[in-house]
């Protein structure tokens, strides 16, 4: 087993501390379902919804964002839709914002193993404006990150799966290690052919690459995301095996 080296103190910690007298728990209990259930219900007190968006929100990456989706889109003339998965997405405007301001068409699929985070998120899309391609689609689903196949999630489904602070929810968590590579795993399943797993993550590289290529295989690429409210992001990029 990969021993992996120490990590840094999560970011989420000073985010959570305002919010919720049981941060402290959560932050070491990240890998078990009830504590989203319970999260987010704490987080949909007001009769009118927010996003909490783990790490940063959609105008922080976009930049980022529509060029990959590009990358892996279908090369015709008159391209199908390029399926992307948002895995572990709680109620992040991450997916609703590529949703929004893509002007190629897209269908996304937002994961999550909380059923209040997607109640949550189905009434923030209704507050969405039209989608700039009118042939985007996007749809909630209630599932295990960790096990897509029994979502229903079949082999090489996505040009694009996106995970922003899943996999180091898991990690932070005694018992996430395995859970964590069990993700990666399913994740590079339902890519296609020369699509692409984009990790948003606060995690340095030297901590995060030996993980990743122990869990998914070699070839991890690495960028700086940039420094956002005093922590620095990096996107890791990994690619389904040939």
């Amino acid at each position: 087993m990969l021993m992996l080296p120490a990590r840094r103190g999560p970011a989420v910690g000073p985010l959570l501390r305002p919010l919720c007298s049981w941060a402290d728990g959560l932050l070491h209990s990240m890998a078990q379902p009830g504590t989203w259930d319970r999260f987010y219900t704490q987080q949909d007190t007001t009769s009118t919804p927010s996003h909490f968006n783990w790490f940063f929100d959609y105008t922080a990456i976009s930049g980022l964002l529509l060029p990959a989706l590009r990358g892996c889109s279908p090369s015709e003339p008159n391209p199908s839709p390029t399926q992307v998965l948002d895995v572990g997405c709680g109620t992040s405007d991450l997916s609703l914002g590529l949703y929004r301001e893509s002007p190629h068409p897209v269908h996304i699929s937002c994961v999550d193993v909380s059923p209040v985070a997607i109640r949550s998120l189905r009434r923030l899309l209704q507050e969405v404006p039209p989608p700039r391609h009118p042939l985007s689609q996007l749809h909630l689903h209630v599932a295990d990150a960790t096990d897509l196949e029994g979502g229903g999630f079949g082999n090489g489904s996505f040009h694009l799966v996106l995970d922003k602070g899943t996999c180091d929810s898991l990690l932070r968590c005694a018992q996430g290690p395995d859970q964590a590579r069990q993700l990666v795993a399913e994740c590079l399943r339902v890519l296609r052919p020369g699509g692409s797993l984009l990790q948003f993550s606060d995690e340095d590289p030297d901590a995060r690459v030996p993980f990743l290529e122990q869990a998914g295989g070699p070839g991890v690429t690495v960028q700086e995301v940039g420094h956002i409210g005093g922590m620095c992001y990096y996107v890791y990029t990994l690619c389904p095996p040939a």
